[in-house]
């Protein structure tokens, strides 16, 4: 590729990645424009009083908390907010249409009675208050419930159009608040003890003059707890696609498989080294590589991580890794978002699930390299024994371990061969190997050959003893790991299952799950869960790990 094709690719990616950013506001004001210009056309915000009129025991009437609760919440709304107010037991009435006199409403909720002794008649309730807030119009509109929900069965397929505030109470084990948290958080609500009932009535704006039309300041809290625009979720779903991309086609060449940047390090580096040439990735590639490597510079995690990919066998420089982490925690929290509908919850669930994701992948491939190395090193051992008894130096039966192209043995020795022609010592560049892929047996015959070395001896008889003495261990291992493999099943399983089951309840009963993560309750008992397995994970690692 010639620099001006690479400066074409680069002014090209920086394009698309200007619209796909410009596409965000865009979006957003698609979303927004159509709620905004409508409300300026309707009356003062709307709030329908869903009132909770059961009696547990007859002629009890209406507890008084509910009522002193509705006055207080009332109380606290804008002079400008018309009330409106419905009583639901098994059946559902309207006592008040909305209306800005507050001592009304009181007159009408001192003589509100109840009969039924449950709250079934709630969502039909919430639906007959729907219907007449479409009727009515208002800049905004809410439903506000106070309620126990006595008898109520939760209906996760009941997806309310408008927000609704819960001011709970519980009493006995029939109250269904789980229901009522799921409305509120299914709505964009929110939830307050009756004690607090009047900081509900903070979402609407304190007008100054009840007359005045909500200036664009004053109307953007009265859109808080809306449900949110699909418009503007699909628009966040293609930038962060639009961008994923991008950083995809920016990333192309430096795949390690790609043939001409194999070739460029073999010219540059090999015997016969050819003049520079323009490099093949683009400039927004050179641009991104650049940033990662100052970034990893910076917090001085550069050495780590390349050491990491080296044990790993993994080709990719550290600043390809670190671009390639990015990319895939923008994706998984660009979905999490999406699925869940809470940004903040996305965004750090992505980024941390991303990050440890692409950690455990690395630590995968370190694991099954030096495993294959482990399997390897007695048959390797016992090839280099043959050798050296058939009149080979030590040199040159590591030669014959190179030529049979076994990986990842034959690459680690290559490597020490080639460390030892440019002056390193061939003990130490094999304890490089040892080093690098962890392997105890390598460092005994490190330490055998030196001995040998010193005082003399047969090598490859020295050899032949070791190579038993590893078969040995390696049979002892695999028979404990057979006797070991219901306890380890059964570690899987335990570890596997509460992640399996909150994915399935996910999927299909979201509304059960939603306050685990949307109220401060449901994230503390979370983190403490989270917490809770991480333990439990460390506990029967421990307790299944047995050491040869």
């Amino acid at each position: 590729m010639t620099g001006r094709e690479a400066f074409r690719r680069g002014q090209a990616a920086a394009t698309l990645a200007v619209l796909s950013l410009l596409a965000l506001p865009a979006a957003a004001a698609v979303a927004q424009s159509a709620p905004t210009s409508q409300s300026t056309a309707r009356g003062s915000p709307l709030v329908i009083v869903l009132l909770d009129s059961h009696q547990s025991w007859p002629g009890k009437g209406i507890p008084e908390k509910r009522k002193v609760a509705t006055l207080r919440y009332v109380s606290a709304l804008p002079a400008d907010v018309r009330v409106g107010l419905i009583t639901f037991d098994a059946n559902w009435q309207l006592l008040l249409s909305p209306t800005a006199d507050r001592s009304r409403l009181a007159q009408v909720l001192r003589s509100a009675q109840g009969i039924a002794g449950n709250s079934t008649g709630i969502y039909a309730a919430i639906t007959g208050a729907e219907s007449l807030l479409r009727r009515l119009g208002a800049a905004s509109g809410r439903l506000v419930i106070l309620s126990n929900a006595e008898d109520v069965i939760s209906r996760p397929s009941f997806t309310p159009a408008v927000p609704i505030d819960i001011i709970p109470w519980r009493y006995d084990a029939d109250d269904n608040l789980v229901e009522l948290q799921a409305l509120a958080a299914a709505s964009r609500g929110r939830v307050a003890p009756p004690p607090h009932a009047p900081s509900l009535a903070r979402v609407f704006p304190h007008a100054a003059a009840p007359t005045a039309a909500p200036s664009r300041s004053a109307a953007a809290p009265a859109r808080l707890g809306t449900a949110p625009s699909w418009s503007l979720i699909g628009g966040l779903a293609c930038v962060f696609l639009a961008l994923l991309l991008i950083a995809m086609w920016v990333l192309r060449p430096l795949t390690r498989g790609d043939p001409r940047r194999l070739a460029g390090q073999i010219d540059r580096y090999g015997p016969r080294r050819a003049p520079g040439q323009p490099e093949a990735e683009g400039k927004a590639a050179r641009t991104a590589r650049a940033w990662a490597s100052s970034l990893l510079q910076s917090t001085n995690t550069e050495r780590g991580l390349a050491e990491r990919l080296d044990w790993a066998g993994i080709t990719r420089s550290p600043a390809e890794w670190v671009l390639l982490t990015g990319c895939v925690c923008t994706a998984l929290a660009a979905a999490l978002t999406v699925l869940t509908g809470t940004a903040l919850f996305g965004i750090l669930a992505g980024v941390l699930v991303g990050w440890l994701g692409m950690r455990l992948v690395l630590n995968i491939r370190i694991g099954r390299r030096r495993a294959a190395f482990r399997e390897q090193l007695p048959d390797v051992l016992q090839l280099i024994a043959g050798s050296l008894q058939s009149g080979f130096s030590l040199p040159q039966a590591l030669d014959t371990v190179v030529r049979e192209d076994t990986q990842p043995a034959a690459g680690e020795f290559s490597r020490a061969l080639a460390e030892a022609r440019i002056g390193v010592g061939l003990e130490d560049a094999l304890d490089g190997i040892a080093g690098r892929l962890d392997s105890t047996d390598l460092r005994w015959t490190v330490m055998a050959i030196r001995i040998q070395r010193e005082v003399g001896g047969n090598l490859a008889e020295v050899l032949r003893n070791t190579v038993a003495t590893m078969r040995e261990r390696a049979y002892l291992h695999r028979h404990v790991r057979a006797l070991s493999a219901e306890g380890r099943i059964s570690a899987y399983i335990l570890i596997a299952l509460p992640l399996l089951l909150g994915a399935w309840l996910f999927v299909t009963d979201r509304a059960y799950l939603v306050p685990l993560y949307t109220t401060v309750f449901g994230l503390i008992m979370l983190l403490g869960a989270a917490v809770l397995f991480v333990v439990g994970v460390v506990w029967m690692r421990a307790a299944i790990k047995v050491e040869v």
